[in-house]
């Protein structure tokens, strides 16, 4: 929580304070139902307990979530880009990628790259919240702008990279999911 803007941390802080007496008083309370025999109460006040936790739970995982991506770079800063200067415009080749103890080899990169992502899972990949040229890699909704996207089993996901872009993207996937990915360009 300290990478948020004070306010919003001593908010927080607030927050879990309250939380945490409810709590309490809710423990209190099902303790002296326990004393008097109520058991039908001591359920229902273990129950709203349970969800008073769970409602703590789910909110500092949130602000883990945020916090982690607050101070993120800034958009158009982050993803994959190449890093060689002097590029040319010359086709990329092929790539020929092996997961999962399947070889995929496509016509183009981008269809290649496409189809790995499809047998690692579109559906895991999209939890990583990988960005491609300032792009989810993957999402419900479509990107606005000219990176090409393909719809795919009801994500959109994005196939403009090249070469090296995709390499660095399948890497840190296989790296993240502890899948190994073995990665071979083809000259044409």
């Amino acid at each position: 929580m300290n990478k948020l803007p004070e306010a919003v941390t001593v908010k927080f802080t607030e927050l879990f304070a309250v939380l945490n007496h409810a709590t309490d008083d809710l423990k209190m309370a099902g303790a002296e139902a326990c004393l008097i025999g109520d058991f039908s109460l001591v359920a229902s006040i273990n129950d709203s307990c349970r969800k008073m936790q769970t409602l703590e739970a789910e909110i500092k995982a949130t602000l883990n979530h945020f916090a982690a991506n607050y101070n993120a770079k800034p958009e158009g800063k982050s993803g994959f880009h190449k890093k060689d200067r002097y590029r040319t415009r010359k086709p990329g080749g092929r790539l020929r990628v092996t997961v999962a103890g399947k070889v995929i080899e496509e016509d183009t990169i981008a269809e290649t790259f496409l189809k790995t992502l499809r047998i690692i899972g579109l559906e895991r990949v999209a939890k990583l919240n990988k960005v491609v040229t300032s792009v989810p890699l993957i999402a419900k909704a479509p990107a606005n702008g000219y990176q090409k996207q393909r719809r795919c089993n009801g994500w959109y996901v994005t196939t403009h990279v090249n070469k090296v872009s995709a390499r660095t993207v399948l890497e840190e996937i296989g790296k993240e999911l502890n899948m190994p990915v073995k990665i071979e360009f083809l000259e044409r």
